[in-house]
């Protein structure tokens, strides 16, 4: 979808993940050790980040997006690809064998994703850059 290797923005989201499963960690069930929590945290968080990635790739080929009505269809966006990206986590959450009963509400996703985007961005922002995906790749794709 863009010219940004895999590895590049895997490597990128994994280290973004192992900050954001320490935010996680609260809000998770704990039914093992600490460091399995950690680690399945991360796990949780890296579905969000690499989904959200794509979720973000689909939206910047809408043309206008960045202004006006585009920005409330970017934020609504956002949050439906949030509650996909929970409803990822959520199965990949069971798969490493927890209950996953005890999670947030679907909702949430949505929210949490919203939240992280619109961190990232105003980051991203502050360092003079609007997105990560500014350069050659959104050049030959058209994106804002």
């Amino acid at each position: 979808m863009t010219g940004e290797r895999f590895l590049r923005m895997l490597t990128r989201n994994a280290a973004l993940s192992a900050v954001l499963a320490l935010i996680l960690l609260p809000f998770l069930p704990r039914d093992a050790g600490l460091g399995w929590i950690y680690a399945d945290a991360f796990v949780a968080a890296l579905v969000f980040t690499v989904l959200g990635y794509y979720v973000e790739l689909v939206l910047l080929r809408i043309p206008g997006i960045d202004a006006g009505v585009g920005r409330v269809v970017r934020v609504t966006g956002w949050f439906a690809g949030g509650l996909w990206c929970y409803v990822a986590g959520r199965t990949v959450w069971r798969l490493l064998g927890h209950d996953a009963t005890a999670l947030p509400l679907l909702p949430w996703g949505g929210v949490f994703l919203v939240v992280l985007e619109l961190l990232l961005h105003a980051g991203l922002r502050a360092s003079g850059r609007p997105n990560f995906y500014q350069g050659e790749e959104t050049a030959r794709f058209g994106a804002p």
